[in-house]
């Protein structure tokens, strides 16, 4: 008994991670035109900062996050956190496949 409900416990979360991940798909394809500016100001900027904390107060941009986040998963642009005296960064900047990926544009 114990070895079929694991089978089916196992084919159930299998089958949501396809799912996840066509639905990432999809949407990975209709923001392209999107996430392509972001590649291309960080290559003319050179290193793009997000602000995460301004004097103490938490700073919220849940589209550049999200947009930034999956390209960073998808390995084209890399980050790290930059603290000032009173506030705090995350700053973006070309991975060498995000590079390469603009020059072939």
């Amino acid at each position: 008994m114990a070895p079929d409900l694991t089978e089916v416990m196992l084919k159930r979360i299998e089958e949501n991670a396809r799912q996840r991940i066509q639905e990432e798909c999809k949407e990975i394809v209709q923001r392209s035109e999107n996430l392509k500016s972001y590649l291309i100001n960080i290559a003319k900027i050179g290193k793009w900062s997000l602000p995460l904390t301004i004097r103490g107060m938490e700073i919220r941009h849940p589209e550049h996050e999200k947009n930034l986040d999956l390209l960073e998963r998808c390995g084209l642009v890399k980050s790290r956190i930059k603290y000032t005296e009173h506030n705090t960064y995350r700053e973006y900047s070309l991975t060498k496949e995000g590079t390469e990926l603009i020059q072939k544009e």
